[in-house]
């Protein structure tokens, strides 16, 4: 696994650095440690342990299946990586409407994504992946009895990505595997979307990456 920048620099200065709220300097400084958003939100700030944003109305992730159009407009703080890796993170959030979601994303290009992490449908959480090869594939499974954070995974094998997540125990469930057309760098990331209520506030803490 590559990380560029140095992967211990983008994880101390732009993920665990002390409180910092939005300002023009504070988005300069983490681009300038590899980080960038893909449709930054209006309110977003880094805190001691993670990142804390507002996901805004209508912000999704989709892709052409069942009638959607070419949906492009989630929330993704992202930094390139090369090669096999590990990334995980603790996801929490006031979710409140459906689709409303939380999660971490691999990403080539507009056409070609994968993202997994909770999803709030029908009134319960749910523990959702979504592969999209131009046209997206989504799966989903509830968390009955879950309110608190969940901690999602995903790794990397040449062309496999495979998900898990875990509850209060600590313990991984394996969620989902696939397949991505990846080339030697993707980018991997913090995800949040609000496809069909009033936004939401996400928290995402403890992100951790290393070779897989």
């Amino acid at each position: 696994m590559t990380l560029l920048p140095d992967r211990r620099a983008v994880l101390a200065g732009a993920l665990a650095a002390a409180a910092t709220p939005l300002t023009a300097r504070a988005q300069a400084e983490a681009q300038a440690q590899g980080w960038r958003w893909l449709n930054a939100p209006k309110t977003w700030r880094r805190t001691a342990d993670g990142l804390v944003c507002a996901a805004e109305p209508g912000s999704d992730f989709w892709r052409l299946t069942a009638g959607a159009g070419r949906i492009d407009s989630g929330h993704f703080f992202h930094c390139l990586v090369g090669g096999d890796f590990e990334a995980s993170v603790t996801l929490a959030g006031d979710y409140a409407a459906d689709a409303d979601q939380t999660g971490l994303m691999v990403r080539v290009d507009a056409a070609n994504w994968m993202k997994t992490g909770v999803e709030w449908l029908g009134g319960r959480l749910h523990a959702a992946s979504v592969f999209t090869r131009d046209w997206s594939d989504g799966s989903s499974q509830p968390l009955d009895g879950q309110a608190g954070p969940v901690r999602v995974r995903i790794s990397r094998k040449g062309q496999t990505l495979a998900c898990a997540y875990a509850l209060a125990d600590g313990k991984f469930v394996d969620s989902r595997i696939g397949h991505l057309p990846m080339g030697a760098g993707v980018e991997v990331g913090l995800m949040c979307a609000a496809p069909t209520g009033k936004g939401f506030e996400a928290r995402f803490t403890d992100l951790g990456l290393k070779a897989g």
